[in-house]
């Protein structure tokens, strides 16, 4: 595929000229020997590009994994946070009226002032 992307614009002119030019520089006996070592060394360099791209690929989902585990810890703390907050300005639940005592009667006409004399005082 990345040979296709190099020699996408070469048209079969331009290779023909090219393989005359090797077939004259390198020579017809030794022409064999020479696309033997060019497929070699082509198959080297794909091996190296494709480990190359490989451990890239794991650096990259070793850093997704990385900031995706961040992600969560600071959502957990910020729902921790939150929980204490509510905790500490929660309106604690009004404290239930105590039952009526002899000495402190509950005044059925007005149950919020039952101390409070008849002249005001």
């Amino acid at each position: 595929m990345a040979l296709a992307i190099i020699f996408d614009g070469v048209g079969f002119g331009e290779w023909f000229v090219l393989l005359a030019v090797v077939l004259v520089v390198v020579g017809p006996r030794r022409l064999p020997s020479a696309a033997r070592k060019f497929g070699q060394y082509y198959a080297k360099f794909r091996r190296a590009a494709d480990s190359f791209k490989r451990q890239i690929l794991d650096m990259d989902t070793e850093l997704t994994n990385s900031v995706r585990d961040a992600a969560r810890e600071v959502e957990n703390a910020a729902n921790e946070v939150t929980n204490a907050a509510e905790d500490i300005f929660r309106i604690p639940d009004p404290i239930p009226p105590s039952p009526p005592s002899p000495d402190n009667p509950v005044n059925p006409v007005n149950p919020v002032d039952n101390t409070a004399s008849p002249d005001g005082n």
